[in-house]
């Protein structure tokens, strides 16, 4: 999955630097320059091609350097992990996947089901999925479901509904939208709409560390902290590593899952 996850994204990047030349080359038939000053004006059209390119080498050489890796597939249930690496997928549609600290692929967090009217706005701008109610999925590495929540309200206020495998509701994450640019703020509750944690994380780097009522670290994550002696399989400068405690309950951990999911699923930017 890690090398497939590499080479989708060289893929992608053929296509955007396709797509670049294509509108450099109708522009400049179109508009042919005639003037040092307007062939000056055309220097920008070199940045989102020299990006394209470097995307290219970039993502062709670590798939180089993973591809003959025999990495396979985790026979860990999410709920059994300690440690979790998080990594955005090279697709159009967002997608985050889920790794163990040794590359073994465990699962996915994903979209459960997506009108047509959302696919523009999740191709160009998926910024704005946290404005939209929606409702995903944290799927084993088989794609079976094993936990759902529904994310519903957005100016001032979201909503999510956390449901276990069975689809039975365990409870909900209600969290503050009007500051979370600076501080993330929210309240985990559980099916009786009891207070189980409060929530805290950093609005521009998304780092958090919850503790239970005991001071118990239930959920640890520090952006831009990665263990060295894994690199040589997550070869990205930027890889996201989230730590949870291995006595926490089950229930209490498909709550924690479904929180963390959210969370970053909410941050990606294309």
């Amino acid at each position: 999955m890690l090398a497939e996850m590499y080479k989708k994204r060289e893929r992608l990047a053929y296509l955007f630097l396709g797509g670049t030349l294509v509108v450099a080359l109708v522009f400049f038939f179109v508009t042919t320059p005639e003037t040092s000053t307007e062939w000056i004006e055309l220097l920008p059209l070199l940045f989102p091609i020299g990006l394209s390119v470097a995307v290219v080498l970039i993502s062709r050489t670590h798939y180089k350097k993973v591809k003959d890796i025999e990495i396979p597939r985790s026979e860990k249930q999410l709920l059994d992990l300690k440690d979790i690496v998080i990594k955005k997928d090279a697709a159009l549609i967002p997608r985050l996947l889920l790794f163990e600290k040794s590359g073994q692929y465990v699962g996915s967090v994903e979209i459960a089901k997506i009108p047509w009217w959302m696919y523009p706005f999740l191709i160009f701008a998926s910024s704005l999925i946290s404005l939209l109610p929606m409702t995903y999925k944290l799927a084993s590495n088989d794609g079976t479901s094993e936990i759902t929540f529904r994310k519903t309200g957005w100016l001032k206020q979201s909503e999510v509904e956390i449901f276990n495998k069975e689809q039975e509701k365990i409870g909900t994450y209600i969290q503050e939208e009007l500051k979370a640019l600076f501080n993330i703020k929210g309240v985990l509750y559980d099916e009786k709409e009891e207070e189980l944690l409060s929530i805290k994380a950093s609005g521009f780097s998304g780092s958090f560390s919850w503790n239970d009522q005991q001071g118990r670290r239930l959920a640890y994550f520090y952006n831009g902290i990665f263990p060295h002696e894994y690199t040589h399989l997550f070869r990205d400068t930027h890889n996201d590593i989230v730590e949870l405690a291995d006595d926490t309950a089950d229930k209490d951990k498909v709550r924690l899952l479904a929180v963390i999911g959210f969370i970053f699923f909410t941050r990606i930017k294309q």
